[in-house]
């Protein structure tokens, strides 16, 4: 598990639009919403847009894998 040291470690590596991106999804809750319906074509939608959405990609790199639930 990453501690706060290690994120903010890491957040100094990335610039203010990656961090900025990244701190948007962090917040966002549209991902939670989709993922209470598994089956649901919204869910599938976001699974689908996780592969090319700036603000997951810049999540992963600053924080990690988000937890989909």
């Amino acid at each position: 598990m990453k501690t706060s040291e290690d994120i903010s470690q890491k957040k100094e590596q990335y610039g203010i639009g990656t961090q900025a991106w990244a701190t948007l999804c962090h917040n966002c809750g549209i991902c939670k919403f989709a993922n209470k319906k598994p089956d649901s074509t919204f869910n599938k939608i976001m699974v689908w847009h996780r592969t090319w959405c700036p603000g997951w990609n810049s999540h992963t790199k600053v924080f990690g894998l988000k937890p989909l639930s």
